[in-house]
């Protein structure tokens, strides 16, 4: 196997199997994982010190992932859109940097921090990111902790419960789901009776192959290869 088979191997973000593996770990109705992290502009930001004071939104990312880029650009809403209508409602949103899916040798996979935290700032400068990127250490810990895979998203809620988790960000799920929780914050605060509801979904999302192209593009002929690589090995087209 070579090194591009070998890397190919480890994308199973996209497939069912990727899907049902993320489905079985840190579950809905818990509570979150507990972290500490850097945000760009230098603050310490806390997931717990938001406990009875604000939801929080997380969504995985980074800069050579189309689908990140792809919700940021052309979610429908954009994310931004999303951000900007529920922060008046008490939602924190932060972009949880890490791993470069597609990287290239324009925008190779960092070696340090400090050159993972200059791929975060050109994540936030380029594609104008609206709300805090707080950037992951170059041991992935906080990945780990939330079993992330590619472009996850998680809510949580004022009592650091986790309310929701998707193993992709999908901003008409997220507009969805927020717009729920508005609801039910203000219904509760009526004390009128809410009926808990736990669902479950597996579904298939397409992409915006132009924007992803773009992406793949932007890393470096490297990230076009491989990721034509990756839809050779399925079958699919771009």
């Amino acid at each position: 196997m070579n090194a591009t088979e070998q890397k190919l191997d480890k994308y199973v973000g996209h497939l069912a199997e990727g899907a049902m593996r993320f489905r079985n770990e840190l579950y809905v109705g818990t509570e979150s994982p507990d972290f500490e992290l850097p945000a760009l502009d230098g603050d310490l930001v806390r997931l717990s010190k938001f406990r009875g004071k604000s939801n929080v939104v997380l969504i995985f990312g980074s800069f050579t992932c189309g689908s990140t880029v792809t919700q940021l650009r052309a979610g429908k809403p954009p994310l931004g859109t999303i951000y900007r209508r529920f922060r008046r409602n008490a939602f924190e949103f932060f972009l949880v940097y890490g791993v470069e899916m597609h990287p290239g040798e324009n925008v190779p996979r960092p070696a340090t921090f400090e050159q993972r935290l200059l791929h975060a700032r050109r994540l936030q400068q380029e594609e104008k990111v609206p709300f805090p990127i707080v950037v992951d250490g170059i041991g992935n810990e906080v990945r780990k902790l939330y079993h992330a895979l590619t472009n996850p998203l998680f809510i949580i809620d004022r009592d650091g419960v986790l309310v929701y988790k998707s193993s992709w960000t999908w901003a008409p799920d997220l507009e969805q789901v927020l717009t729920e929780l508005v609801t039910c914050e203000r219904a509760k605060a009526k004390n009128q009776m809410v009926r808990m509801c736990y669902s479950e979904k597996l579904v298939g999302l397409t992409r915006n192959a132009k924007i992803s192209a773009q992406v793949h593009r932007r890393a470096g002929l490297e990230a076009v290869k491989t990721f034509n690589a990756l839809l050779m090995k399925d079958g699919t087209k771009g």
